[in-house]
């Protein structure tokens, strides 16, 4: 009785998916759409697609799976369908969509670029403040997916570039809201902040400034070993970084410094050492 009732709503489901695409996909045109063959419709929804057209080309390239599912343009027609509604800001349905195809299709010919337009779509989303850091989050996620499933692929270089400029956005933020913690006199919560960007972050242009903070936090915990060594490996890794400069007027103790400097320092190291 339990099946016959699942079976019952997965009927319901796709009773309901069809309908809904058969709303959608009405045009203005008095052709019936079940007259033309597949190439003619896709064609038609490439057509209006290319003049910008991108909500009737949704529709359009949806009336391809609708009539003709069995089709080889049906998945090509799937694919467009959600580059139409990524062109025209439906950035949520063009993630359903692909997130559909991808379940459904895990080895399918296009799946690579699907995974690749599903990074793109939380991509767009990603403003310069990055208040909200989640969409360059699931962003980064598919893009390192793309270069660690498909590192042959055509889109790999652009993925690696795309995940350099998104590590370098998280770890401005992640900076931000510990320099925050900082100047509400919270140097503990600061220095999981900058933890975090040296765990996660090491090859981004922020690190200088997170080591210079880290001294900070640390002098006012009153860890001034901790600040000495967080110092010293700025100095060693960048030696002519304004950060560097301004960190030794942090420690009135040169010759300490200047002793730790004679030991090799790594950001590894350092990351062994104390965390």
């Amino acid at each position: 009785m339990i099946k016959l009732i699942k079976n019952y709503l997965v009927i319901l489901k796709i009773f309901s998916l069809v309908f809904l695409l058969s709303n959608c996909s009405s045009t203005k045109s008095n052709e019936d759409i079940s007259q033309l063959s597949d190439k003619e419709i896709y064609s038609r929804g490439v057509t209006l697609f290319e003049k910008g057209n991108f909500s009737k080309a949704t529709s359009e390239f949806d009336n391809v799976f609708l009539n003709y599912p069995f089709s080889s343009l049906s998945s090509k027609s799937e694919i467009m369908s959600a580059y139409s509604l990524y062109q025209n800001n439906e950035i949520k349905k063009a993630v359903t969509k692909l997130s559909s195809y991808i379940e459904l299709n895990p080895k399918g010919e296009l799946t690579e670029y699907a995974h690749y337009l599903l990074a793109m779509c939380y991509f767009s989303q990603v403003s310069k403040e990055d208040r909200d850091p989640s969409s360059s989050i699931k962003s980064l996620n598919y893009f390192k997916l793309i270069i660690t499933k498909y590192p042959k692929s055509k889109y790999a270089k652009d993925a690696k570039l795309k995940i350099h400029f998104l590590k370098n956005m998280l770890a401005k933020n992640e900076l931000n809201i510990g320099k925050f913690y900082l100047k509400k006199g919270a140097p503990a919560s600061s220095i999981k902040r900058f933890k975090s960007i040296i765990l996660n972050y090491q090859n981004t242009s922020v690190i200088p400034e997170t080591l210079y903070r880290l001294s900070e936090a640390f002098l006012l915990l009153g860890l001034k070993d901790e600040a000495i060594k967080s110092t010293a490996l700025l100095d060693y890794n960048f030696s002519d970084n304004d950060w560097t400069k301004l960190s030794k007027s942090l420690l009135k103790d040169k010759i300490e410094l200047n002793q730790k400097k004679d030991t090799e320092f790594s950001i590894i190291n350092y990351l062994k050492d104390f965390f």
